[in-house]
């Protein structure tokens, strides 16, 4: 989209990781009883391969389509990077209100967005959601698609409303799991059919054109939360939770607009 030269980004939001306190270790706590020490664990690892994953990204040059973090993006294109605790905090609201956008998009964003928010942009507020809609609303929906043993997974995207992936549908695509996929790898495929999405929606908008609405009234509905460690423990005796070479395929990923 940053070669769409009709279309100006004007900033990216990025959420600043949890600083340790009493309070958020109290809720690191609360968060642990609820998905177990060993999938907390697993989580932690996982991040910091992903860490090390983009910070070789750095080292590697940069060729047309390769998926880049967000912030290398912006700095690659001298579009300012916001890095706020707190999305909704009426601070980061001014912070976007002076940007002045027509449009927002939520990718893989991990705050729940709030309606002071939803209010700001002219158009609205576009979701990237890593499921099918309507059937896998809620978190994580590459995990629980592979644990449901479903044969195939999908990426939607969604204007935002108040409740929890309810807003309308514009566009979403489906992918056959593969054997031997983990979460991660599901996570990978719909970060890249997500941004092909969001490319042709928004040439769609810079043509005037009004998005439709996809229709969802006899489609199942299920909203998953975040998965417990007794459903982690039954995931894992099937699938492997991650590998390190997916943490680091991104690297080398680039995008297919035939998607």
């Amino acid at each position: 989209m940053t070669e769409m030269d009709e279309l100006e980004i004007v900033g990216v939001v990025k959420s600043k990781p949890l600083r340790l306190s009493r309070k958020t270790a109290k809720h690191l706590r609360k968060h642990l009883s609820h998905i177990g020490w060993r999938f907390g664990f697993l989580l932690f690892w996982q991040q910091i391969i992903q860490m090390l994953g983009y910070t070789a990204s750095i080292l590697l040059p940069d060729k047309p389509g390769k998926i880049l973090p967000v912030w290398k993006i912006g700095q690659k294109h001298q579009i300012p990077v916001h890095r706020v605790a707190d999305v909704n905090h009426p601070d980061t609201l001014k912070v976007i209100e002076a940007l002045q956008p027509d449009i927002i998009v939520s990718a893989y964003f991990n705050q729940i967005i709030r309606q002071d928010l939803i209010a700001i942009p002219a158009t609205g507020i576009l979701n990237i959601h890593p499921g099918w809609l309507p059937a896998y609303r809620g978190v994580m929906a590459y995990f629980w698609v592979l644990k449901n043993g479903s044969e195939k997974a999908g990426v939607s995207v969604h204007w935002i409303d108040k409740g929890i992936d309810t807003g309308e549908l514009v566009a979403r695509h489906g992918f056959r799991i593969r054997e031997g996929m983990t979460q991660q790898k599901v996570l990978i495929h719909t970060a890249v059919i997500g941004s092909v999405l969001l490319e042709r929606i928004a040439r769609l908008i810079l043509k005037g054109q009004k998005l439709k609405a996809i229709s969802i009234e006899d489609e199942e509905v299920q909203y998953y939360s975040m998965p417990t460690g007794d459903e982690f423990d039954e995931y894992f005796k099937s699938r492997r939770f991650f590998r390190i070479r997916d943490m680091f395929g991104f690297l080398f990923l680039r995008r297919n607009k035939d998607q």
